[in-house]
């Protein structure tokens, strides 16, 4: 009879690791089957290890077997792919999360690209579940890595994660083979889908995403799976699920393969990601060799967005290629500061940073290493050379400020705080904060942008915030009397309802900062509304008599929407 506080772990040497394949009760099954492993040719190392549990909960590990042998042709390389963390997951649903999604793509993304298979798919197709569990000791090697990670930030033990990852596979198994059981239909469109999942029967979320991926494993190409899915984002009944569309977008966008085909040709990296970003936002369009239909619809659907999840996919690539080895100008080196400086520009804006912290980061990594050959480059080294180049006040202080959001600067809080203020406070002329070649708006949306910016600043005491939101508010103030903004928009040659809709629309155009800007703005409204008979004369100013009260209620909803009463 065995021992229930002994188990023995089947363990096989891949990677110049030890990862486990099998738990077993009975010593000499355990032997067995190492052995029956190293037999097949398909592994170098394995080894049997006991497992005790003391009666305080702790555990003693014993090595009862441990051989070598000679590794046959193994065919393709599945090898597990690198990651430094995994999210802990808790619960059967956590599985399914787009960032334990997202850790499935880069973990088995050899296996996946092999397949022509999405974490989504494979998480809800029995069939492709069973496959990848056949697939040697790959299912076991990923178990055991992702443990281990988990084990490392939790404080578990590895083996209770194993266990409890080992368990949830088997729940996700089951319940893709149950949802087949039911033998539900190949359908071709949306609309087909959502008629299904209206018959009820399992829970509505699950049976979609199951009868998408029946339909998605259907065709064994990445760009394929992106057509069918852009089809149905066109579909009527699409309108209210789109977040199922975009989560399988965004698992076929993990595939850097697919990637690679959609951008075409890009002449470096840094083109490349700046491509990304442009996509990202929406902004792009497709170069040459890029699918030329399907890059447009995709892009089309960024602008309008309807792809968080996706997004968050492709400016999570950006984050890591930036912050990684890989030369941004490999074929003309002497270009990787000006290509770094332009894809730089594109990630810090004058309304802010795409990617925020992450963003921040990642720069200051790429900027480090590109200065390696100064010798080590110090946190606040790095920082200054981000400073120099970027071209202005704005841009700075916006990096600075997302900085303050990134994991780096948990450890430099003070240090940043105090450089934040400095920069804000040096400076009092506008044409120090934005360059003078701008659109006026342009330049006002900067400051304005930039108060936003500084007043969220959690690294920043309150009244620390409020005063340098102030001190921006005053340099946007100040422009708006010096280069009398507002009497240019007021023209008194023009009539009073264009001159009030101009200027109530300038008050909600977002380019004016909450305090003595707007103040200026709104007192000008003010002084209009305080006329003798003011209906009156904005009624005979409007030139096509016919539309002066559709002129009116329009100026009265702007200024409910605006914050006057």
């Amino acid at each position: 009879m065995s021992n229930p506080r002994v188990s023995f772990e089947v363990q096989v040497l891949e990677d110049k690791h030890w990862v486990v394949t099998q738990f077993m009760a009975d010593e000499g099954q355990a032997k067995a089957f190492a052995e029956s492993l190293l037999q097949k040719g398909n592994h170098a190392a394995v080894r049997v290890v006991k497992d005790w549990q003391r009666l305080d909960g702790s555990h003693s590990e014993t090595v009862v077997l441990e051989k070598t042998g000679e590794v046959k042709n193994q065919g393709p390389d599945l090898a597990l792919g690198a990651i430094s963390d995994a999210p802990i997951c808790r619960e059967l649903g956590d599985f399914y999360l787009p960032e334990a999604r997202q850790t499935i793509g880069r973990l088995v993304r050899k296996y996946l690209d092999e397949l022509q298979v999405t974490p989504s798919e494979l998480l809800h197709s029995g069939a492709e579940l069973k496959r990848f569990g056949d697939k040697g000791n790959l299912l076991f090697s990923a178990i055991d890595r992702v443990a281990t990670l988990q084990a490392a930030a939790t404080g578990e033990e590895s083996k209770a994660r194993r266990d409890f990852l080992s368990k949830a596979w088997d729940d996700i198994l089951a319940r893709a083979r149950a949802f087949a059981a039911k033998k539900p239909p190949l359908c071709k469109s949306f609309a087909e889908i959502m008629a299904e999942v209206a018959k009820g029967g399992e829970h509505a979320g699950y049976a979609t995403q199951s009868l998408m991926a029946i339909r998605l494993l259907d065709v064994r190409s990445y760009q394929a799976k992106i057509d069918i899915l852009l089809a149905w984002a066109a579909e009527p009944q699409a309108a209210t699920a789109l977040e199922f569309i975009d989560l399988f977008i965004a698992d076929t966008l993990l595939s850097a393969q697919l990637i690679q085909d959609l951008l075409g040709y890009q002449a470096n990296l840094g083109a490349a990601l700046t491509q990304l970003c442009d996509l990202a936002e929406g902004k792009a369009s497709p170069a040459k060799f890029s699918p030329e239909a399907t890059f447009s619809a995709l892009n089309a659907l960024f602008a309008k967005g309807c792809l968080p999840q996706s997004k968050a996919v492709l400016l999570a690539r950006v984050m890591r290629e930036l912050g990684g080895a890989n030369p941004l100008s490999r074929n003309e080196p002497k270009q990787e500061t000006e290509v770094f400086t332009r894809l730089a520009h594109r990630l810090v804006g004058h309304r802010g940073v795409l990617a925020q912290g992450a963003a921040a980061e990642a720069l200051l990594h790429r900027v480090t290493r590109i200065h390696a050959h100064l010798g080590t480059v110090t946190a606040s080294q790095a920082i200054d050379l981000m400073l120099r180049l970027l071209s202005d006040k704005v841009l700075k202080v916006q990096y600075l400020l997302a900085l303050a959001q990134s994991n780096l600067a948990l450890g430099m809080t003070d240090a940043l705080a105090e450089l934040i203020i400095a920069r804000v406070n040096e400076t009092e002329h506008i044409d120090k904060w934005v360059p003078l070649r701008l659109p006026p708006p342009e330049r006002m949306a900067a400051l304005a942008g930039l108060n936003a910016a500084l007043v969220a600043c959690q690294i920043l005491a309150p009244e620390a915030r409020a005063e340098l939101g102030g001190k921006v508010d005053d340099v946007l103030a100040t422009y708006l009397l010096a280069e009398e903004v507002i009497e240019k928009i007021d023209k008194p040659d023009d009539p009073l309802a264009m001159r009030a809709i101009r200027l109530i629309k300038f008050c909600g155009s977002g380019v004016l900062i909450e305090g003595r800007s707007l103040n200026l703005a709104r007192a000008r409204v003010i002084e209009h509304l305080k006329q003798p008979q003011f209906e009156e004369k904005f009624l005979a100013s409007v030139p096509e008599p016919g539309k002066a009260e559709a002129h009116l209620r329009e100026f009265h909803r702007l200024l409910v929407q605006t914050g006057f009463r």
